[in-house]
């Protein structure tokens, strides 16, 4: 009887999110409710209570929102932008799979998806527009792009994985260790999705007027000119990861820095650089680190609320129970679920945490590798939500090519499902 209870509660909580009700109130109340039917309430409570101190992901999430925050406010995100975007002019033959790749690339570095499709948008739409391409065709490329944020350690479910997978096996996981296991598929996915909208842009929709000569003098906005040292610094704090992870023998110190290290070091080296009142450059990186935690991680405590009620429950037990009888079953729910919630609710980060607090953590019982698996509800989650016309990003481009967000919706479908099955099939047998 508690699962059947359970089941409508969860079909309820999903109507609601497709309703866009706000997602975190829906989680708690959801997961309160299947506690309180269960008879133990304080479920809910404990769930709360874990999600708000889950020090691993307050550390990451939280610095690198304010190193994001220092990059606006020192305008260090906007020469990047323009500075990437302004190669584009240069390969008109492939400026749909380019606009991809370039808001993919930056997104790595700010992992806002909706900061980079506004920041990378309002140069690249109007350019790919003035060179021949439709309004609709170009927003589309944008918010394909729009899940580079998947190489970054300050995407919430990249170190939520390592945790979980440092809990399951008894050893420390660094996040970088994440990264790398799918960067493969990853950057494989993106690859083929761009493609895809490109060969579809041509050969179905016909969006683009053969790539004549229509406009080719393009200036960025208001003639802003590119600084090359500011255009730098946000990949400060990315590169010095990888270099430390790459070689720690070599390079001992640098091996040492955690992410909140090289987040702050990077807003440090911007300050100096752009030479910009200090006090409020604090006051920006501070108000980053806030938003960070009530705007990330407030999904994450409202997700482990979700699964303390759903655990109370008996629905996660039903649902491993359900799928130890094959690892396929298992990895296809970890791609299909989050990609279908993305995709309905326009967001990949609440189904996506929800699965891999739930689920992930017993990967080990469908065979399967932790790290493995939330990979792949990662990757799926992140993508659903570029097919996705109730994604922030989507609205954000849309707006931006002044179109409907379902047009781009309709083209980043096919590329979305293509990538996922690509990433999916290197993740699993690659």
């Amino acid at each position: 009887m508690m699962i059947w209870v359970g089941l409508v509660i969860l079909i309820g909580t999903v109507w609601c999110m497709v309703k866009r009700y706000e997602s975190r109130m829906v989680l708690i109340v959801a997961g309160f409710l299947m506690a309180s039917f269960a008879g133990d309430p304080m479920a809910a409570f404990k769930g709360f209570t874990k999600g708000m101190t889950e020090s691993a992901l307050i550390c990451n999430i939280c610095s690198v929102m304010g190193f994001a925050y220092a990059m606006g406010f020192t305008g260090c995100d906007k020469h990047l932008s323009v500075g990437v975007s302004g190669w584009l002019r240069h390969v008109r033959l492939f400026l749909i799979p380019a606009a991809t790749l370039t808001t993919f690339f930056v997104n790595i570095s700010l992992p806002s998806a909706a900061g980079v499709s506004a920041a990378v948008g309002s140069v690249v739409i109007p350019l790919l527009i003035s060179q021949g391409i439709t309004p609709a065709m170009a927003g589309s490329a944008v918010m394909m792009g729009t899940y580079g944020s998947i190489l970054s350690p300050g995407l919430p479910h990249n170190p939520m994985v390592a945790k979980i997978a440092a809990e399951v096996y008894g050893r420390d996981v660094n996040v970088m260790e994440v990264i790398t296991r799918h960067s493969t598929a990853s950057v494989a996915s993106v690859l083929v999705a761009a493609f895809a909208l490109w060969m579809i842009a041509i050969f179905v929709t016909r969006e683009t007027k053969g790539f004549e000569d229509v406009n080719n003098e393009y200036t960025p906005p208001e003639g802003f000119k590119v600084n090359p040292v500011y255009a730098v610094i946000p990949i400060i704090p990315i590169v010095l990861l990888m270099l430390g992870a790459s070689f720690p023998q070599q390079l001992p110190w640098l091996s040492k820095l955690r992410v909140e290290h090289t987040m702050l070091l990077g807003a440090i080296i911007a300050l100096v650089a752009t030479r910009k009142s200090p006090k409020e450059a604090t006051k920006s990186f501070f108000n980053g680190l806030g938003k960070g935690y009530a705007d990330i991680l407030g999904i994450v405590i409202a997700a482990d609320v979700f699964v303390g009620g759903m655990t109370s429950i008996g629905l996660v037990d039903a649902g491993i129970n359900l799928m130890k009888s094959s690892t396929n079953a298992a990895s296809l729910a970890a791609a299909l679920g989050p990609f279908a919630m993305a995709v309905v609710c326009g967001s990949g980060n609440a189904a996506t945490i929800a699965f891999n607090e739930a689920i992930t953590v017993h990967a080990p019982q469908f065979g399967m590798d932790v790290i493995t698996m939330g990979a792949i509800a990662t990757l799926t989650g992140c993508l659903g939500r570029c097919m996705s016309p109730l994604s922030g990003v989507g609205i954000v481009c849309s707006g931006l090519a002044k179109v409907n967000p379902m047009e781009l919706a309709k083209r980043n479908a096919v590329p979305a499902i293509i990538g996922m099955i690509v990433g999916y099939s290197v993740l699993m047998y690659f």
